[in-house]
């Protein structure tokens, strides 16, 4: 029987059908695609976490993101040329030439559905899992329409490249692990642009069951998988059979699963000064570890609840190599806490400053003879921890045996302006009103700071009076300023460092400064050698205070043993020394017990806002003293001045007056 032959009439009215159901149906997909436009962010991975590195790429913390996920978005070029095929190979082979649907996928994936009676394999596209990652869709019919609808409008919006950026970032990877380079650094310790093609079969077959394909818990079904997708790899033309054939026997290595000695408190000061996904710190995993041990071994000899900082600073370009916070880091309440950023009292290791800011002046020399006896500064007797008075003796050795009254008639006569001044030039983290609130309390450990800054600011002498702000990433700039001569630092480190002799010559070469807070609260150990800035803090993080917290006896014993590890340990000849003339030395004359230390005579103040704020400070011998601004008696602590001249004159019964006079100028 033979069917009749199509009129003209009947194709002509077929084809007007389908004209007008084509454009029916694409005008109710132009208004759908109008009414639900692409959602902003569609490719965006989320919140992610962060990673901090050593400089080996070591982890020394890893951070996750808002919803506890271990997630590391990377830019497509970051994920090597692997990874991108194997993703491909094994979800899309024809992910290049669609436009988000793949027709020829859904037929064969339809027909196959039917003939097995059941869902055996699906049609989704990269860029429908894409949608169906970030929007959640349900796996049912309405669902897979759903993820086309979208894909198409990702796929015109977005290039190929984007698409495959986004999933590789987005998918699963097992445990608590999203995205390629989270899952490439914990599964295989490495980042995914260094993966080889065995290793990116194997993370971009994990998606497919992330828990049944987890490698540390089933290595053979990962395995499995990982062949799977180096067969479709061959078989889509992405690799060549030499090159399956070394990616089949080549079995990937698994990170090793056992962790170190905590590192996090570098991380977690690295994670605040840095903005990035990932990090890489300047710590050196080697002298790290040197470290560490050497804190470990001496925290063994100290009381219980005793901690230790420390950190080590590469003189050459003011990189921190290693970074200790605390001698227990694995204390639940004290290991938490980092050592080297918190606020405590030098003690007396800022006098090397105060003797630098007279040896800059040329008002003291390391041969200068300044007097070892009693002082009184408005009622405050400071005395030495032995509790003897030398007399006259030489800068050099004052310093050295750390005596408390040279240093503070040095700083008192020189203005602590001066000496704020070469702290701040270094490196101290001093703040604006320092010296209205500690005065010459500063000389002896009366304001606190941390061991970060003390490390900077013995770099800068170390190195010759250039200061390089400190650097614990390794891609932060290093910038370069003179903060103080070399002449002056070299005789800072002759008073610090042992007199030659033929024994010493033969030893590495270190100077050091120690310091003990008042109450035996802080013991403190900061010094050098040839390379290398350290400081070591040991301590109560509670603050209390033990007979054994002496900067000589619990801290410089660490230091010692750090810059004399054989890996840090230099030797060099000693610097010569240059000799100066002095004019108007300090630190010999006894105290007239009136006098305004602070302004001092000649001193020019810049207004702000029309007003210069000026905080005198006075040493007197009792209560009856009277300041006098211009002639007019004053009684405020703080002054707040007109530009123009001005005079403070302090009166006492039975003392000469004290005279200053000093210049108020206009902020131009």
């Amino acid at each position: 029987m033979r069917w009749p032959r199509p009129s003209r009439r009947f194709w002509k009215r077929t084809c007007i059908a389908v004209v007008t159901a084509m454009v029916i149906c694409g005008g109710m997909f132009a208004v759908l695609w109008r009414t639900f436009p692409l959602p902003k962010g569609i490719l965006s991975p989320g919140s992610h976490g962060s990673l901090i590195l050593d400089r080996a790429d070591g982890v020394l913390l890893d951070v996750t993101g808002d919803d506890q996920m271990r997630r590391l978005p990377v830019p497509f070029s970051d994920m090597g040329p692997w990874i991108p095929l194997a993703l491909i190979a094994a979800e899309d082979a024809r992910f290049r030439t669609h436009a988000g649907i793949d027709p020829i996928a859904i037929v064969s994936a339809s027909m196959d559905n039917l003939t097995s009676g059941r869902i055996v394999r699906g049609a989704s596209t990269i860029t429908m899992q894409v949608a169906g990652m970030k929007l959640g869709h349900p796996r049912t019919f309405n669902g897979k329409a759903i993820e086309g609808f979208r894909a198409l409008q990702i796929e015109a919006a977005h290039g190929k490249d984007e698409i495959l950026e986004a999933w590789l970032n987005m998918a699963p990877f097992g445990a608590n692990i999203t995205g390629i380079e989270a899952a490439a650094r914990a599964w295989l310790g490495k980042p995914a642009a260094q993966c080889s093609l065995s290793e990116a079969a194997l993370l971009v077959g994990l998606p497919k069951s992330p828990e049944r394909f987890r490698p540390d818990r089933h290595p053979e079904a990962a395995l499995e998988r990982r062949d799977v997708v180096l067969e479709r790899m061959l078989k889509t033309g992405a690799i060549t059979n030499e090159q399956y054939r070394a990616a089949i026997f080549e079995h990937p290595l698994l990170k090793d699963a056992t962790t170190g000695s905590n590192r996090a408190h570098a991380g977690w000061m690295a994670r605040r000064t840095g903005a990035g996904t990932i990090e890489q710190t300047t710590i050196d995993p080697g002298l790290q570890r040197a470290a560490e041990a050497i804190v470990h071994r001496h925290a063994q000899l100290l009381p219980d609840g005793i901690d230790v900082a420390l950190l080590l600073v590469e003189l050459e370009d003011g990189a921190v190599r290693a970074l200790v916070g605390s001698s227990d880091p694995l204390d639940p309440l004290d290991g938490q806490i980092n050592g080297v950023s918190r606020r405590r009292s030098p003690g007396s290791a800022l006098k090397p400053f105060v003797y630098a800011a007279a040896f800059e002046q040329r008002r003291l020399s390391p041969d200068s003879v300044v007097l070892d006896a009693p002082i009184d500064i408005e009622g405050w007797r400071p005395r030495n921890i032995d509790r003897i008075w030398v007399g006259e003796m030489t800068a050099r050795d004052a310093l050295r045996q750390s005596r408390n009254a040279p240093a503070l008639r040095v700083a008192k006569e020189l203005g602590m302006a001066q000496v704020t001044a070469i702290l701040r030039r270094c490196g101290m983290d001093l703040t604006s009103d320092a010296t209205r609130k500690a005065g010459l309390s500063i000389v002896v450990g009366g304001l606190e700071l941390t061991p970060w800054s003390l490390a900077e600011a013995y770099a800068t002498i170390a190195r010759g009076g250039e200061h390089i702000p400190l650097r614990l990433l390794r891609d932060a700039p290093v910038v370069r300023q003179r903060a103080i001569s070399q002449d002056t630092c070299t005789a800072i480190e002759r008073c610090l460092s042992p007199d030659p002799t033929e024994a010493s010559s033969l030893l590495p070469f270190m100077a050091a400064k120690t310091g003990t807070s008042s109450g035996h609260r802080d013991a403190l150990a900061a010094g050098w050698n040839a390379s290398w800035a350290a400081v070591v803090w040991v301590g109560r993080f509670d603050g209390g205070s033990d007979p054994v917290l002496l900067g000589a006896d619990a801290a410089l014993p660490i230091l010692q043993d750090l810059l004399h590890h054989p890996s840090l340990a230099t030797s060099r000849p000693r610097r010569p020394a240059t000799q100066w003339a002095v004019a108007r030395p300090v630190g010999r004359t006894q105290s007239s017990h009136t006098d305004i230390l602070e302004p001092r005579d000649g001193d020019v103040f810049l207004a702000t806002n029309s007003r210069a704020r000026i905080t005198p400070l006075l040493e007197t011998q009792g209560t009856h003293a009277t300041l006098f601004l211009n002639g007019a008696p004053v009684s405020a602590s703080t002054l707040q001045l007109k530009p123009g001249q001005h005079e403070l004159r302090l009166v006492e019964p039975g003392s000469q007056p004290a005279v200053v006079r000093f210049t108020v100028e206009r902020d131009r």
